[in-house]
């Protein structure tokens, strides 16, 4: 696969909660992919200002349940390659095509999420990369996450009984099931995406908090 060719094998979800930038972003995204918007917000209008190829799903419902609607964009999706994305990230042009290439070998690819324009290894959030690869699902971040869509059906998805209505950890938990369920993950240091919000790990957020309470929950953890 010539790295500059754009996937034709590639489904992207853009995960949007009540956020009208998600319009110039999936307009930025290269021709030639299947991009769907999944939106548990109350913004209707939304749809019409989407550009015409983008798939559109919204919920009748609000509120915060990025599994359930990641699982639904997934759904709508028909290649056979998944690559999901939040609404506030710029992926670097080659990210489409290293993604792909990693799912050739790989079950999941875990892409990056640089607060610098690239420079990942004088970036701080990817500091933990370099030192903390042995436990790959911590790094599963759905930022910048992409997954075989035969792996990601086979361990039921995004687990939103648990994880709705919360922020975070539901991304970090499908990784770890993937890796329970022996499906290869990848860390992939080709495949970046600018994410300029900063890093909440030392100041979570109340529904931060409430999902990792959930996953430690689950997972028997202190």
């Amino acid at each position: 696969m010539a790295l500059a060719r754009i996937p034709d094998d590639l489904s992207v979800i853009v995960l949007t909660y009540n956020r009208p930038q998600v319009v110039a972003m999936v307009a930025a995204l290269p021709a030639g992919l299947e991009v769907i918007v999944t939106d548990d917000g109350t913004l209707p209008s939304l749809a019409r200002q989407l550009p015409a190829h983008v798939q559109y799903v919204r919920h009748d419902h609000d509120g915060n349940r990025a599994s359930t609607c990641r699982n639904a964009g997934a759904q709508r999706a028909t290649r056979p390659k998944l690559l999901f994305l939040d609404d506030d990230v710029v992926p670097h042009p080659l990210c489409f095509a290293t993604h792909s290439l990693a799912l050739e070998m790989y079950a999941a690819s875990l892409g990056l999420l640089v607060q610098k324009r690239w420079h990942p290894y004088t970036d701080d959030r990817m500091l933990f990369y370099v030192h903390e690869e042995q436990v790959l699902w911590n790094w599963c971040w759905s930022g910048n996450l992409a997954v075989r869509r035969s792996a990601f059906e086979a361990v039921g998805g995004f687990d939103g009984a648990t994880f709705d209505g919360g922020a975070g950890f539901e991304d970090i938990d499908l990784g770890r099931r993937l890796w329970l369920a022996k499906q290869p993950l990848h860390l992939n240091r080709l495949a970046l995406a600018h994410h300029p919000s900063p890093h909440t790990a030392e100041n979570p957020p109340p529904a931060v908090l409430r999902n990792q309470a959930r996953y430690q929950a689950k997972w028997g953890e202190a």
